[in-house]
């Protein structure tokens, strides 16, 4: 199997990888929007005492989400989507012709295909790194009494790690519990679906630099069969 029949099938892996990115994001931040109104009750320091928290702090920061959206949506338009048609007319172009070497547009396209893994790795490298200096923070109880139907105002925290911190408070209701775990879930999804977008990417863009770079004459099938009738003459 020659390397463009590789880069097809890397294409189509990436392509989907892409799409559960991007469902998974999405997903996320619909479940932002929508829970922002929400108060979730939990068991207070005095015995029988109810405290009510917001379901989003003050300090939510989703930057690194963007960052990772902006990866994902580039992956599957320009790398995968608008790929596709770039792979077709290059196998095209290589199989009606002796052509040696890649076209300019695919050139063009490899160049994309290596910027659009470097955003990859710099979606995951932030998106580690964030959630590496926000973990293990809690939320205290004291300042969350004080501030009933307000935004938690301490700290800094991304989703997953305000998430974690809802969950360790002694919620009084089990259905807040299961649904903060379905959506902790998602989040780390999220997280470590970025790990085989990155290395896919990697391999999208090494086939395509060696798919460039590849100086192998080809010929077509008909050209093929005319030299072997040539031959046996």
């Amino acid at each position: 199997m020659e390397l463009l029949s590789y880069l097809g099938i890397a294409l189509i892996v990436l392509g989907i990888d892409a799409a559960i990115e991007l469902a998974l994001l999405s997903s996320m931040v619909g479940y932002l929007h929508r829970s922002g109104a929400n108060e979730y009750p939990f068991r207070g320091q005095t015995s029988g005492s109810v405290i009510l928290i917001n379901a989003k702090p003050k300090g939510l920061g989703t930057n690194e989400g963007h960052l990772s959206n902006g990866a994902a949506g580039t992956t599957l338009v320009l790398i995968c989507l608008v790929g596709s048609g770039v792979w077709f007319m290059e196998r095209r172009r290589r199989m009606k012709s002796n052509a040696v070497g890649a076209s300019k547009i695919f050139w063009v396209y490899t160049v994309f295909t290596i910027l659009s893994f470097l955003l990859t790795t710099s979606a995951l490298g932030a998106f580690f790194e964030v959630t590496r200096q926000l973990r293990g923070k809690h939320i205290d109880k004291t300042i969350a009494a004080l501030h009933q139907h307000q935004a938690y105002p301490l700290d800094k925290w991304t989703p997953g790690t305000w998430t974690k911190a809802l969950l360790e408070l002694p919620l009084t209701m089990d259905r807040d519990r299961d649904y903060l775990n379905h959506w902790l879930i998602i989040m780390k999804g999220n997280l470590y679906n970025l790990i085989p977008l990155f290395l896919l990417n990697g391999v999208v863009a090494v086939l395509a630099v060696m798919v460039a770079l590849d100086k192998t004459p080809r010929h077509s099938p008909v050209k093929n069969v005319e030299e072997t009738v040539e031959a046996k003459r």
